[in-house]
């Protein structure tokens, strides 16, 4: 019988498998080397159009386009991980989080008698820029893989319907500079393992009537059993709540215009706050994270919550008339 037409139905259309692949297809795509080292790059529908040529070729076997070449999409998102990398081994080295010596083990760097003596402004400068230098190793992923998996077309969009080629963001998992800069967490996280956060919208979020909590909770079982990813994850709806609440009460009163004073106000508190609640993701153990918020004095929690308390209070600002 035919099941009823959804929104998240209709959202999975262009990736749905009319037909079950067997063993060795799906094997083939559970294990290829471009996704099995930095998660899932992409759907299996995407995997298996790059395999048979569908994206490239028609049934009788003609280009659909003009075939580009995938010598700059690959060289390009390669070369940038070769740096990223060594960002992260100069930059961690200098700035380690965890205690290099035994990070499983010894107490972390920044919850140690000796870095708490330390002006608050400088540790909380030192611990995002710390985890600055830890992101690196997830960029150098994530475009590493992107690479490797243009050099087959699997990153490869295809064609419109009048021949032209649509792109390379198949594979692309990580918009750099838009998640560096983003003044939202909404802009953040769509930036961030991107494809993980599409899986996560269509098959979580869509499906549980927009749960935040749902959503984010799957993220932290798919990441693992550490509490300090469960102490982040269910942080982070707080987040959410607090943008939504400004987006709707307080962003209508200012230009929405890039790079103005307020935008710049947003993107540097949007930074702080998320650096804030991310430490605990890194520091893993529930008492290390407990004692990495109780560091900074739980600012992150306390004024999300006043803010939208606060924030709450005021009226939403009238539509204007069209």
């Amino acid at each position: 019988a035919k099941g009823k037409e959804t929104r998240a139905t209709k959202k999975c259309a262009d990736v749905a498998v009319k037909d079950l692949p067997g063993l060795i297809e799906f094997l083939g795509y559970t294990f290829n080397f471009s996704t099995i080292l930095a998660g899932p790059s992409f759907e299996y529908k995407i995997y298996a159009d790059a395999c048979d040529g569908t994206n490239l070729y028609d049934k009788n076997g003609k280009p659909k386009g003009k075939i580009p070449s995938q010598i700059l999409p690959t060289l390009k998102p390669f070369i940038l991980s070769i740096i990223c990398l060594g960002c992260f081994v100069v930059g961690n080295g200098k700035f380690p989080l965890l205690d290099p010596t035994d990070p499983q083990n010894f107490t972390p760097v920044v919850i140690t008698e000796e870095f708490l003596k330390k002006p608050w402004l400088n540790r909380i400068a030192y611990c995002w820029f710390s985890l600055f230098c830890i992101r690196m190793k997830y960029y150098f992923a994530w475009k590493n893989a992107e690479g490797a998996s243009n050099i087959w077309y699997a990153g490869f969009e295809g064609f419109d319907e009048n021949g032209n080629a649509k792109g390379w963001e198949n594979s692309n998992n990580v918009d750099i500079v838009e998640f560096e800069t983003a003044s939202n967490v909404k802009t953040l996280s769509a930036a961030w393992n991107k494809k993980t956060a599409n899986w996560l919208g269509r098959y979580v979020y869509m499906r549980t009537g927009g749960s935040l909590v749902a959503t984010y909770g799957m993220s932290a079982f798919w990441h693992g059993f550490y509490p300090g990813y469960y102490m982040f994850f269910m942080s982070v709806p707080l987040l959410t709540a607090c943008e939504r609440l400004g987006r709707k009460k307080i962003s209508p009163k200012f230009s929405s215009a890039s790079w103005t004073s307020y935008d710049i106000v947003c993107k540097v508190v949007t930074s702080i706050f998320v650096e804030y609640m991310v430490l605990g993701f890194q520091l893993l153990a529930f008492d290390w994270a407990l004692a990495g918020y109780k560091s900074h004095y739980f600012f992150g929690h306390i004024l999300s919550i006043v803010f939208y308390l606060a924030v709450s209070q005021i009226p939403s600002p009238k539509k204007k008339e069209a």
